[in-house]
C-alpha cells in the first residue's frame, strides 16, 4: 500500500498562535484543550440525546422525531455535541488556522489507490471469507440490487455521521493524544470517552443497571478494537479524516444486521469474524507502515499545553 507524498507533513500543526494566549475562557480552553473537549462534549451530549429516549418511552411527546429514536440520538451525539466541541476547542486553542487545518485534513482524499482499497473493501472482504472458512453459507443475492442498496446508506452513514465524528474522535481527540502517547496507547485511551459518549443508546431498550454494565463494557471492547484501527490507518493515509470516517462507515455498513455480511452470509460467524478481520487490517497496517508509528509528533501550538 503505497500514499501519494502530501505537501503537508503528517501531523504537522497550524502556524502557533500568539505566544501571548488570549485570556478568559478561550484561555483556559487554549491551556487545556483535551479536558475542555471532553467537558463540553460531554455537557452537550449527554441532555440532546436524552430528548430521543424520554420521547421514546412516552414521558414527553414525540411527535417532533422523524427518525428512529436511536437514530436521532446519534445525530445529536454527533452534530450536537461532538462537532461542535471540536470546532469550538479547535479555534481557542489554534485560531482560524487550526479550523483551516483541520478542514484540510477532513477533506484529504488524495492518499493512494492500496489504501482505498484497504479502506473500502477489506473489512467486507476478510470477514465474509473468514464466515465462510468458519462454516456459514453464501446466500444468494442480487448484486447489482445490493450494491446500490448498501452504497446509499454507506452514504447516509458518512456524510450525516461519520465524517464529523471521526473529525472529533480521530481528528482532535486521537490526534492531541498522540503528541504525548503512541498511536495504541492514545487510541486506547479515546476508547474510553468513546464508550461512555455511546452508553446512553443503550436506554432505549429495557435495563437494569447490569445490563447498562454490561452495554459499556461491550462499547468499550468495540471501541478498544477499533479506535487503533482507526488511528493506524489514519497515520497511513497521510492524517486522511476521509479516509478513515469512510472506514467507520464500511464498519458499520459490514457489521450492522442490514449490512453486506448480514445479507451476504447464513450462518452465525460473521460476528467473530468482523472482529477478527479488525484485527488482521490494523496489524497489517502497522507493519505497513511500522517506520511512522514510532515517530514523535509535534504539538499544535505551544508544547506545553497542548495535550491536557
Amino acid at each position: 500500500m503505497s500514499s501519494t507524498n502530501a505537501s503537508a507533513t503528517l501531523f504537522r500543526p497550524p502556524a502557533p498562535m500568539s505566544a501571548l494566549r488570549p485570556g478568559g475562557i478561550r484561555g483556559l480552553v487554549a491551556q487545556r484543550p483535551i479536558t475542555a473537549f471532553l467537558a463540553l462534549t460531554f455537557a452537550l451530549a449527554y441532555p440532546l440525546m436524552a430528548l430521543p429516549i424520554l420521547a421514546a418511552r412516552g414521558l414527553i411527546p414525540d411527535g417532533w422525531i422523524r427518525i428512529p429514536p436511536d437514530e436521532m440520538a446519534g445525530a445529536l451525539l454527533t452534530l450536537g455535541a461532538l462537532l461542535p466541541a471540536t470546532l469550538i476547542v479547535t479555534w481557542c486553542a489554534d485560531g482560524h488556522d487550526g479550523l483551516k487545518h483541520l478542514a484540510r485534513r477532513m477533506f484529504r482524499w488524495r492518499v493512494g489507490t492500496g489504501w482505498w482499497l484497504l479502506v473500502l473493501i477489506g473489512l467486507p472482504a476478510l470477514t465474509t471469507g473468514l464466515a465462510v472458512l468458519l462454516g456459514d453459507s453464501l446466500k444468494s443475492v442480487d448484486p447489482a440490487e445490493m450494491f446500490l442498496r448498501q452504497l446509499g446508506l454507506l452514504a447516509v452513514n458518512f456524510l450525516l455521521v461519520n465524517l464529523w465524528e471521526e473529525t472529533a474522535w480521530a481528528g482532535f481527540l486521537q490526534t492531541r493524544l498522540e503528541h504525548r502517547h503512541n498511536v495504541f496507547v492514545a487510541a486506547l485511551i479515546t476508547a474510553v470517552p468513546f464508550a461512555f459518549a455511546h452508553l446512553p443508546l443503550a436506554l432505549f431498550a429495557d435495563f437494569t443497571p447490569g445490563s447498562l454494565a454490561g452495554s459499556l463494557l461491550l462499547y468499550l471492547i468495540l471501541g478498544v478494537l477499533v479506535r487503533p484501527m482507526i488511528g493506524v490507518i489514519l497515520r497511513g493515509t497521510r492524517d486522511s479524516l476521509f479516509a478513515v470516517a469512510l472506514l467507520h462507515s464500511v464498519f458499520n455498513r459490514t457489521n450492522n444486521e442490514n449490512g453486506i455480511a448480514a445479507e451476504l452470509l447464513d450462518g452465525q460467524a460473521r460476528t467473530l469474524c468482523m472482529l477478527i478481520a479488525v484485527i488482521i487490517i490494523t496489524a497489517a497496517a502497522a507493519v505497513t507502515i511500522r517506520h511512522r508509528l514510532t515517530r514523535r509528533t509535534s504539538n499544535h501550538g505551544n508544547t506545553a499545553t497542548a495535550a491536557h
